[in-house]
């Protein structure tokens, strides 16, 4: 009897057994395969690593997971393989310039892959930041299946050509050609140009001496349009009211200005772009009357403090009166002449 006992007990502990690792074999066998890819909401904090990762319009807090089991909402890897999650949040907007980027120019969405034992994967999901020049605020989260427990993990956050990477056992973060984004100085204040400079010939009329303003100047490492700076240089981002005289005394008197053009010099150096920054306003952004003008140089970052010139050339018409009484007539005179104006930038 002992013996049935026995071998009645002996048979039930074997088909718990079986059918336990039977259940187990299922479920590995239904789980996640290596390279599936899971969204998730983004509703709490994920547990891992975490790191400040800067792109040109803001800064994001960036956390990668160790290898887990299962996501927060209870998918499970299969039999093999892991999961890491990957969650992205906005810590902060960038206080950006309008003039940071070019007329047509769009900021970009800066993209993830995560690097497990040298195997890579493009974390789609985690897209979608930037929409019409407008920074989303809604975290994302994204898992990814890999294969086993990789020893090695990190994050690629690639921006226009430029990468950084984020261990994910450590946090640390590589910012490689991006640290400069981590070094942003304050735009300056506005500043009136010095006295101008007239051409032979040509000056102010009475009173009505022409200025200009230079509103604002800062460093910045990407204007997008543009792109990054060469490296070791920097953009120098330069808004400035020209203040072109609408006449000017000339030989024949009073001219007045039919056409002007200006061009800019930074330390005896043209600029790589200028545009009228009412061009680069968002659409139904209202336009500026004084209609300023944005000029970018390629500078050091350590440069000192430079001249910065404005060169205006102007086209003037004035009417005169030729000929004798009884046989005059009146012509129209152009005259052309040249005024220069600075400020120390």
């Amino acid at each position: 009897m002992r013996t049935l006992i026995r071998l009645l007990a002996l048979v039930l502990v074997i088909a718990v057994l079986a059918g336990g690792g039977v259940w187990l074999s299922q479920r590995e066998q239904g789980g996640l395969k290596a390279g599936t890819l899971v969204s998730e909401t983004a509703s709490e904090a994920l547990v891992g690593r975490t790191a400040e990762v800067r792109v040109p319009w803001g800064t994001l807090q960036v956390t990668v997971s160790e290898p887990i089991a299962e996501t927060e909402d209870g998918k499970q890897a299969g039999r093999g393989a892991s999961l890491v999650g990957v969650q992205v949040a906005l810590d902060g907007p960038e206080d950006l310039l309008v003039a940071d980027r070019l007329p047509g120019g769009a900021l970009q969405d800066p993209t993830f892959t995560l690097v497990a034992d040298e195997q890579e994967y493009l974390l789609e999901g985690l897209a979608g930041w930037v929409e019409d020049n407008e920074i989303a605020q809604v975290a994302r989260r994204q898992y990814v299946a890999v294969k086993g427990e990789p020893e090695q993990i990190s994050l690629r956050v690639g921006y226009d050509g430029v990468d950084q990477v984020v261990d994910g056992l450590t946090g640390d973060l590589d910012r490689d050609a991006a640290k400069p984004l981590y070094e942003l100085g304050f735009a300056s204040g506005a500043q009136p140009c010095a006295d101008p400079l007239w051409s032979p010939g040509a000056s102010d009329v009475g009173e009505n001496v022409t200025t200009c303003l230079v509103t604002s100047s800062a460093q910045r490492p990407y204007v997008a349009g543009l792109g990054w700076a060469p490296e070791g240089k920097n953009w120098m981002v330069v808004t400035v009211l020209t203040g072109a005289p609408t006449e000017f005394e000339g030989p024949d008197g009073t001219y007045e200005v039919a056409e002007s053009t200006s061009t800019y010099l930074l330390d005896a150096q043209g600029p790589e772009e200028s545009f009228a920054l009412n061009d680069a306003l968002p659409a139904g952004a209202g336009e500026d009357a004084n209609d300023p003008q944005v000029v970018i140089f390629e500078v050091d970052p350590d440069r000192p403090t430079g001249q910065f010139e404005v060169r205006t050339r102007l086209t003037g018409e004035t009417e005169v009166t030729t000929g004798k009484k009884g046989n005059r007539e009146t012509k129209t005179r152009t005259f052309r002449a040249l005024v220069a104006q600075g400020a120390f930038v």
